[in-house]
């Protein structure tokens, strides 16, 4: 017995790390280019599975994923909210962005509406969308298809993304912007254009988040808030505009909330995100990958 739930703990960890790792990178990449804490970021996550569950009908939704308009949906979804995060940048942050109070109260605004709204139009109960059916036997435990290929995309897209930032002219624009922007500026880099950049490949992240792991679940309109605690806690782990922080942040969030819920219980695996912020901001503000501030 002991060995099984051990076993299960790695897996459920290591599939919930990898999804936690695209939603965290998204809000450090942020935060390191833009100084910004993108309050809607949860709400990108889920505006994608009520964009997927909205396009589905009824009739489609029930031949679940062997329907060709389910995939349609996922590819119309993931567009919007990339398009979404781009309008939200132009629209609502780069008037305030100078005043870093402000983009929080605008973006908190933001993800607000986003509630309210999918409220109105879908209710305040949750609603599933279709998931891969079937399971694989791993070490004895029986984990869904739907969890193994949510593991499978996600280490994808983290290693996509890496190569990008390192290997691509505009993720190595990004990175200069992030380590110096007045420098950045100077060699004739458009900051307000870079910026704009990181917030639509956030929001491209957040979005493929949802369409890996929603359907292992279900949707309801409170659930970005807890996506947006989940990412505040890992990029406080790893460090505030750290990447490989929020990599390995990501994996020790996953394992940490699995084994709490596996052997204390689920209602306390809740707790894990802000019982991290916390320690983490008392003993190592800096988080364990990030700069220590000179001043």
């Amino acid at each position: 017995m002991f060995q099984t739930e051990i076993i299960q703990v790695l897996i459920y960890g290591t599939v919930q790390g990898g999804i936690f790792a695209l939603l965290a990178m998204g809000f450090s990449l942020v935060f390191g280019v833009g100084g910004i804490l993108n309050q809607a970021h949860g709400a990108f996550y889920a505006i994608t599975g009520y964009l997927v569950y909205w396009i589905h009908d009824p009739v489609s939704l029930f031949a679940g994923v062997e329907s060709p308009k389910f995939y349609w949906a996922m590819v119309f979804a993931l567009g919007i909210v990339t398009i979404i995060g781009a309008l939200a940048y132009l629209g609502l942050i780069k008037p305030v962005q100078e005043h870093e109070i402000n983009v929080v109260i605008i973006t908190f605004a933001l993800a607000f509406f986003f509630e309210q709204a999918v409220k109105m139009i879908f209710g305040d109960l949750g609603h599933k969308i279709p998931a891969i059916e079937g399971n694989q036997e791993i070490f004895g435990l029986a984990i869904p298809w739907q969890h193994i290929i949510a593991l499978i995309g996600s280490v994808i897209v983290i290693v996509s993304v890496i190569l990008f930032i390192n290997k691509v002219k505009i993720g190595n624009q990004i990175r200069a912007v992030a380590q110096d922007k007045e420098a950045a500026q100077l060699v004739g880099i458009n900051v307000n254009r870079i910026l704009m950049y990181t917030i639509i490949i956030s929001a491209f992240l957040a979005s493929i988040a949802g369409l890996l792991y929603i359907p292992t679940g279900e949707i309801a309109p409170h659930i970005g808030w807890g996506i947006l605690t989940r990412s505040f806690a890992i990029v406080v782990l790893g460090g505030l505009g750290s990447i490989p922080g929020s990599v390995v942040g990501s994996f020790i969030l996953g394992y940490a909330g699995n084994f709490v819920g596996v052997y204390i219980g689920q209602n306390w695996a809740a707790l894990v995100p802000t019982i991290l912020i916390v320690v983490m901001l008392i003993v190592r503000p800096r988080g364990l990958f990030g700069k220590k501030e000179l001043r």
